[in-house]
């Protein structure tokens, strides 16, 4: 009897808990949102199971009735209008919900990786002005939280906001500007949804059930680098970023990843399709899915940017998709460009002349089509390219043409009306051509409408990446320098150049190590049974007397920063204004000292290093830099010093550490010191935070 009694109330209480269960809405469904305009849009949410209500709107002051079903969840349709507002929708239940200064217009959805999370606090060109300029109350901005779930969540952390200089500050500056563009040619409310996470891949982005699906995906934990900055399993993202929001009536998405697929880019070509056609099977229909290519930048693997470009070309034969291409606004020193504004006017300019069919806006540069040989000519044909080509300046760049033998060559390339023609005098039966095809590759070729053509190849053969490998070595005994190369196991010859010539047709057999003693252009290519390598490995060559000669650290240079070892301060290469441009070698928070052994006493009257100033990414000027000389290594005489008084200054500047002997002196041992201001002064943003000095070549005359 007591068990029974128990029962009953337990079902009391829980009919009485479902009947004032009040109905919830996700976060997606708030004030200040924006509703796809001329649509049928759900409305769904919470409640007590079977509950029913009513839901009024205030565009049409129609009122819908809605019944919950048995798991307390709710979902009904709504017809919206024209663009327009601000309007209210009323839900009238056990408790009453009033979602005010609603808009209607159109609604994206923006996802991808760090270029599209990249916002104002981030940095991007004129950023400044451009947050102090963002008051555009007829634009909202929906961003969701980095998270992550192993299954599909219903909700998200995140609420509507006006577009103003505040909201904007963390908001994603290419979706801002792909949003203003919309604004302001179309004239209605615009709402954009931000679902990005830097350093993703697209696996993540992508249903775990899709990836599984497939074999080719399966040796995705293989090559995804682990990392404690971002997620890495698939579908974790998807899950819970934008699973979440597929119920909401949206116009399309933009996109703007795949540096994290350089990783496995022969992967990405299906990849990629496949996470596209997931989101538009959660959504259940097949919206505009317009997206960026990666920019050139000097990623680790040969080629490995170049293949996910082509992965992404020809992702352009999915249903109602689109590309933009920015290889002329990128910067090959830094994965994220400053230029944010082009690329979300690009993207608006696809979604402007395709999705909304406006006149005057053109959606994309160059798109390789088809090619046909001609005698020793092959003729290269383009969509987007109608009006012609043009050149950004002289002739056509970054043409490569190839014979049966598969080596390829420097091309001529020229423009006849909306083809190029492509020869070389080296390949009179040319069977391929190739264009851009390279990870840093920063080419010329523009349509009329002045959008840059995107890199391809015509041919499918297998890339093969083998690097040659240099060893130079200062010998006393020739004075001269002596050059080893060295490749993969599986690598059968090395063919090599000294001339700067294509070592493929000029070069010789390398059988054993060579001299050099003067200025020169070293150029060499792996052979394999499979054929010879796709990638020519360079080394130039730039002499003085310090060049290759055994150089020994006091103190250890960081790890992040080596600039290819304990020989990039006499390897002859000097760095740019860029820091990360892998010749600059960075001491974090300590000294540098090194000293030089010339092997013998020489005659000097010129000693010489390079600092970067770049005081926003903690690069400061040494608070001294000493120059020493000695006989037997051990007694050093002091012959230089020059210490610096660090001011606050922007820009970036390279010091250049010059002294020149009064007359002329005989040493063997050099040594040169830097004294590290080891902190970021209180005045600067990271302030007490470790100081890099960064150096590129010491020269010796």
């Amino acid at each position: 009897m007591l068990k029974k009694i128990i029962s009953i109330a337990v079902i009391v209480c829980g009919g009485f808990c479902f009947l004032s269960a009040e109905v919830r809405l996700p976060a997606i469904l708030d004030d200040h949102m924006v509703l796809q305009r001329n649509s049928t849009v759900r409305l769904w949410g919470w409640s007590a199971p079977s509950e029913q209500f009513t839901i009024q709107t205030s565009w049409d002051n129609h009122t819908y009735e809605v019944k919950a079903d048995r798991n307390a969840k709710w979902e009904t349709s709504i017809a919206t209008p024209e663009a327009g507002g601000p309007f209210e929708i009323k839900i009238n239940a056990s408790n009453t919900i009033t979602l005010s200064d609603i808009l209607i217009g159109e609604v994206w959805i923006c996802s991808g990786q760090s270029n599209m999370e990249w916002s104002s606090v981030n940095g991007f060109d004129n950023a400044e002005k451009e947050v102090a300029e963002a008051n555009y109350p007829e634009i909202r901005l929906f961003q969701i939280p980095k998270t992550t779930s192993l299954y599909p969540q219903e909700n998200v952390d995140a609420s509507w906001e006006v577009c103003t200089p505040e909201a904007f500050r963390d908001f994603s500056a290419v979706a801002y500007f792909f949003g203003r563009t919309l604004q302001e040619e179309l004239k209605v409310p615009i709402g954009l949804i931000q679902a990005a996470w830097g350093g993703t891949a697209a696996e993540t982005w992508t249903p775990k059930s899709v990836i599984e699906e497939e074999p080719l995906f399966g040796n995705w934990d293989e090559v995804l680098s682990t990392t404690d900055w971002w997620p890495r399993d698939p579908g974790v993202t998807y899950n819970a970023m934008i699973y979440p929001v597929s119920n909401l009536r949206i116009a399309g998405a933009i996109w703007y990843q795949g540096e994290s697929n350089t990783a496995n880019p022969l992967v990405y070509g299906k990849l990629f399709p496949a996470m596209i056609q997931s989101w538009r099977t959660a959504w259940g229909y097949p919206f505009p899915f317009y997206y960026v290519q990666i920019a050139p930048f000097r990623y680790g693997t040969p080629f490995s940017g170049a293949l996910v470009r082509e992965a992404q070309m020809h992702s352009m034969k999915v249903l109602n998709t689109g590309m933009v291409v920015v290889s002329d606004i990128g910067n090959i020193n830094d994965i994220h460009p400053g230029n944010k504004q082009d690329v979300g006017k690009r993207l608006a300019n696809w979604a402007l002349a395709r999705t909304y069919g406006k006149q005057g806006f053109y959606p994309s540069g160059p798109i390789y089509k088809d090619y046909q040989v001609e005698g020793s000519q092959i003729r290269i044909h383009f969509d987007f390219a109608d009006d012609g080509l043009i050149t950004s300046e002289g002739e056509p760049s970054h043409f490569e043409i190839a014979g049966e033998d598969r080596f390829f060559f420097p091309a001529k390339a020229e423009i006849d009306g909306s083809s190029v023609l492509v020869s070389s005098d080296f390949v009179p039966r040319p069977v391929a051509v190739r264009y851009a095809f390279r990870n840093t590759a920063n080419p010329n070729l523009f349509n009329a409408h002045n959008l840059p053509a995107s890199s391809f190849r015509t041919d499918d053969w297998p890339i093969l990446a083998r690097e040659v490998n240099f060893n130079i070595t200062y010998q006393l005994a020739a004075d001269a320098y002596l050059v080893s190369l060295n490749a993969d196991d599986d690598v059968e010859s090395i063919k090599y150049s000294t001339n700067g010539l294509s070592p493929g047709l000029f070069g010789l057999d390398y059988t054993q190590p060579f001299y050099i003693d003067s200025n020169c252009e070293i150029k060499a290519v792996a052979v394999t049974p499979e054929g010879a390598s796709d990638l020519i490995s360079e080394k130039v060559v730039n002499l003085n007397k310090a060049t290759f000669k055994d150089i020994r650290y006091h103190e250890a240079y960081h790890e992040n920063m080596s600039a290819g070892g304990e020989q990039a301060l006499v390897d002859g290469e000097f760095g740019s204004e860029v820091l990360n441009d892998g010749r600059w070698q960075g001491f974090l928070g300590n000294n540098m000292e090194v000293i030089i052994d010339m092997g013998e006493r020489v005659p000097i009257n010129r000693i010489q290093i390079n600092a970067l100033k770049n005081q926003a990414a903690r690069a400061f000027l040494p608070n001294k830099v000493t120059y020493e000389i000695s006989n037997d290594g051990d007694r050093f005489v002091e012959v230089y010093r020059e210490p610096i008084f660090h001011a606050r200054e922007d820009g970036v500047e390279i010091r250049s550490y010059d002294f020149n002997l009064r007359n002329e002196r005989k040493t063997r041992f050099i040594r040169i010191s830097a004294e590290n201001m080891k902190v970021c002064p209180p005045w600067h943003s990271r302030a007490g935070d470790p100081t890099w000095m960064v150096f590129d070549e010491i020269v010796i005359e």
